[in-house]
């Protein structure tokens, strides 16, 4: 098992909600790479590295304080991503603090947040870290001018394109980022949903509420 930046992303149900997938606790996707615990605890000279590119309108450190219970998301988007959602679960570990949503519709949708605040590498640290032994890395659109990538690894996933979870993470400056890791819903992954495209639509989501913070 991996920690968090895990799970990943989401996708549209018949009601209109947003879907995502069994978090096994909400944290973790088996098989999925996370950043290595050295590096992220060890303090970065000269960022961006390793290929990652520059932030251009780095948001205020400020933006990533407290819990992403808190500040991650409103009610209402998370009703819309979950349908049902469940409180907030938070939790710590080397890269910072996180916070953990599922779907009590039964479902299996779910995902989880983490700020990285720990690492002092922002989206380096998966350049760094991730990029080299992920059976799947995209370089996703930026996000309002925002750095984003997204990744995963189908060890033991039912065919070896799944897309069932993906990994986003976005760069808010060349020191810091934030995840969204998710997993699809039953019926998302039945249609053939891309979770690092919906893991994306919520990092959107998240992105307004902390520019709102700055």
């Amino acid at each position: 098992m991996t920690s968090r930046h895990q799970l990943v992303s989401i996708a549209l149900a018949a009601s209109g909600t947003l879907l995502l997938a069994a978090c096994d606790g909400g944290r973790t996707t088996p098989g999925t790479p996370a950043p290595d615990t050295p590096a992220a605890s060890s303090s970065a000279a000269g960022v961006p590295n390793n290929g990652a590119p520059a932030v251009q309108n780095p948001l205020p450190a400020n933006v990533l304080d407290g819990s992403p219970c808190d500040s991650a998301l409103t009610t209402q988007q998370l009703e819309t991503f979950l349908g049902e959602p469940s409180p907030g679960k938070p939790s710590t570990d080397a890269l910072g603090t996180a916070c953990d949503w599922h779907s009590t519709t039964g479902s299996g949708a779910g995902f989880s947040i983490g700020y990285q605040t720990k690492s002092d590498q922002g989206i380096s640290l998966s350049f760094q870290s991730v990029k080299p032994k992920a059976d799947r890395w995209l370089v996703l659109d930026p996000i309002d001018g925002y750095p984003a990538i997204g990744y995963a690894n189908n060890v033991g996933a039912p065919k070896p394109d799944d897309k069932l979870a993906c990994v986003v993470v976005v760069g808010i400056s060349d020191q810091l980022a934030y995840s969204v890791s998710l997993t699809l819903g039953d019926k998302a992954y039945r249609e053939g949903k891309d979770s690092c495209d919906a893991g994306r639509s919520v990092a959107a989501e998240v992105l307004k509420n902390l520019k709102g913070r700055a």
